[in-house]
Order: structure tokens, then sequence, then C-alpha cells
């Protein structure tokens, strides 16, 4: 949408959307879907690699990490979005 700010976790929540339609997607691919600059969806594919939402697959696409606990896709918080897990079990 011109002229719309989306925050990160909306732009997150599309790009888990839109591979989950389509299984695995480009940068560019996405970028398109979401009307948006593929460096902005690059980051954010990377922030959701991090956090284990996403992999990168051959030839430079994403696709969304397969769970056992649920098939649909997950739906990422601010928590988590942008940042890394903690590792410390105390967090």
């Amino acid at each position: 949408m011109p002229g719309r700010e989306f925050t990160q976790q909306e732009r997150a929540r599309g790009i888990l959307k839109a591979l989950a339609e389509t299984s695995q997607a480009t940068t560019t691919e996405l970028a398109t879907a979401l009307e948006t600059h593929p460096l902005t969806v690059e980051r954010h594919c990377r922030a959701l690699q991090r956090a284990g939402y996403v992999r990168r697959c051959t030839g430079g696409a994403y696709a969304l990490v397969e769970t056992d606990l649920d098939s649909s896709a997950p739906s990422p918080d601010d928590a988590t979005v942008g940042r890394q897990r903690s590792t410390n079990p105390a967090d």
C-alpha cells in the first residue's frame, strides 16, 4: 500500500504468510508481493532466519522452517523479530 508504513511485526507476518502460500520465494519475489524494497525484505528474512522461522534454500530463496508441532505459519512477536533469541536458560 503506497503511503502506509508497516511495523516490523506486520512485515514479518507478511513474509511468513507469503512463504506459507508459495513454499519458498526469493527476496525479489517477496518484495514484489509485499510492495517493498528487496533490501528491506532481505533484512527481515535474515532476522526471521536468526529467530528460527525461515531458512535459506539453495539459490538464495527463503522457506518456512518446518516444525512437528504446527503446520501453520508461525506468528512472530516484537520480542523475536529483529533480535536473536537468548541462549541463557534463565531468560
